[in-house]
């Protein structure tokens, strides 16, 4: 068996998440994407990525943004931190002293926007979990 490497192997997971909420087999959406069944098994098991393209053609069987695969290797609040920290600038992430985070981008702050009203459509049983993980991944394809 290739060795993975945890970027890969996130991808993986990732792929996997979506092909099982939308109940495909690996030969489903393999055969949706145009690839062969080992290929797809062996992106899924980690074990090779996907050029991009392949990606491209993954997400689209799936009606997914391909942006919704990309996990950037953060697993661990640290991870989590020095992307923000990276963030900062580029995106005018400000933190507040109660914790949280502030968008003064108005781009991001629709986003973080819509997200959050999703997240209130779920807790008030206005679209189900299923509906709510499908937006996340579409959001922006």
């Amino acid at each position: 068996m290739a060795k993975c490497n945890r970027k890969q192997r996130l991808l993986g997971k990732s792929i996997r998440r979506i092909r099982m909420r939308r109940n495909m087999t690996q030969r489903e959406l393999a055969n949706a994407a145009g690839l062969g069944e080992s290929a797809f098994r062996s992106y899924e098991l980690g074990e090779r990525s996907p050029k991009q393209n392949t990606l491209e053609r993954i997400a689209k069987a799936l009606d997914v943004a391909p942006a919704c695969f990309d996990t950037y290797g953060i697993e661990h609040y640290d991870e989590l931190m020095h992307a923000l920290f990276l963030s900062e600038e580029a995106f005018s992430i400000k933190p507040c002293a109660d914790g949280s985070i502030r968008f003064t981008d108005e781009t991001i702050q629709s986003c973080v926007c819509t997200w959050w009203s999703w997240k209130e459509f779920l807790k008030e049983g206005k679209i189900t979990r299923e509906e709510y993980e499908n937006r996340k991944d579409s959001f922006l394809r």
